[in-house]
């Protein structure tokens, strides 16, 4: 990746964390100070989720209870669901979507002495555990500044974190590309709304759960947004459009408020890849490196590896260095990843977005081989 990037590119591995998602330091800090300031003894989590895993893990290592409400399966419950049970967590099958299962869910904590539901990405303690992860960077690069950080963006909550703790290492010009698929992209259209009408209505919808019309998932790691909703419970509607997706790490039932405000603040590219090039970078992450990612937590890779970095950062030089968040995510095994492949032709063709325009379109073939051409991509981009 430092070879085609043409600097150097450092992969900050969240995959490696003890719920194999960057989820439990957010989540983790929530439920330590929903213990030690309101003695909850019942934490509950709705869906198949990297939120739900990182809930079962925190209230095991707290002793304390642990519920988690999802959509009856039928019989074919994705892989995630075994490793949360694991943890000790009690799973509740209820309705057919997830807003059905998050009612039960809701209705289960107002009868429950001592429950806590964790659902929002905005809560402060979410915010501030995830920017741990600028904190680790500043000392793993021995305070050296870096020339961007690549994340992915689902409900926006690590994104918020990242920027607050860039902010605290006094990094306050240091971009954030944060990188959806095409039909993920709701962090996006929040962005295009803000500008717009800045502050404008936000959504009922949980932030920390997929869009909530969304039932069981299925085998092959496909999930299917709702149409947009409205609220004012301090989130954003996602407006996710209803098409299958195999990024399903990434689909939100609503876009973090908080993150939205920090991009006003802070420079933020927003940038979407297509399915086919997330799949083909969790490909070549598993054949480089051994190691097995979300699909759509290897979405920021891709941007790496197909050497959109240098459009993005035209400054970068070989001595820069440049941060990726792989957020890792539970919720992939290799036949997960085979099926995945075989829905998309390969060598991917490469189309970024941002925004509504078109970022860059061109055949993989295209790509400049060494560091010296990367240049050359600029005569390839088709607007």
């Amino acid at each position: 990746m430092s070879r085609q990037a043409g600097c150097n590119v450092w992969l900050k591995l969240e995959n490696m964390q003890p719920t194999q998602s960057f989820k439990i330091r957010g989540i983790g800090n929530l439920c330590v100070q929903a213990l030690a300031e309101h003695g909850t003894s019942h934490f509950i989590a709705i869906g198949d989720t990297n939120t739900a895993l990182a809930v079962a893990y925190s209230a095991r290592q707290l002793g304390v209870a642990a519920t988690v409400f999802v959509p009856a399966s039928g019989g074919t419950a994705p892989p995630i669901r075994a490793k949360i049970e694991l943890e000790g967590a009690a799973i509740v099958e209820n309705g057919r979507t997830l807003r059905d299962a998050y009612a039960a869910a809701c209705a289960f904590a107002e009868k429950t002495a001592g429950a806590f539901v964790v659902d929002s990405a905005d809560a402060a303690a979410v915010v501030a555990g995830n920017a741990t992860v600028a904190a680790e960077i500043n000392v793993q690069l021995q305070q050296q500044k870096p020339a961007a950080v690549v994340t992915t963006v689902g409900s926006g909550g690590l994104l918020a974190g990242l920027i607050s703790g860039l902010q605290q290492c006094g990094w306050q010009r240091v971009p954030v590309i944060a990188v959806e698929t095409h039909n993920t992209n709701s962090f996006q259209q929040a962005l295009l709304a803000d500008d717009e009408r800045p502050g404008a209505a936000t959504s009922d919808a949980p932030s920390l759960l997929p869009p909530l019309e969304s039932g069981a998932e299925p085998d092959c790691d496909i999930r299917t947004g709702p149409p947009g909703r409205s609220g004012c419970d301090g989130t954003r509607d996602s407006g996710t459009r209803s098409e299958p997706t195999v990024a399903t790490c990434l689909l939100a039932g609503a876009t973090s408020e908080r993150a939205v405000e920090l991009t006003r603040e802070h420079p933020v590219v927003p940038l979407s890849v297509t399915e086919a090039m997330a799949v083909d970078a969790c490909r070549r992450l598993l054949d480089n490196h051994q190691l097995l990612v979300e699909v759509g937590s290897a979405a920021a890779l891709s941007v790496v590896g197909k050497g959109l970095l240098r459009q993005i950062v035209p400054s970068l030089g070989p001595r820069c260095h440049v941060v990726v968040v792989v957020t890792g995510g539970a919720n992939i095994s290799f036949d997960r990843l085979d099926a995945c492949r075989q829905r998309f032709p390969f060598p991917a063709p490469i189309i970024a977005k941002s925004g509504q325009e078109i970022f860059m379109r061109m055949l993989d073939s295209a790509l400049p081989t060494a560091a010296s051409d990367l240049g050359a991509i600029s005569s390839q981009v088709k607007p």
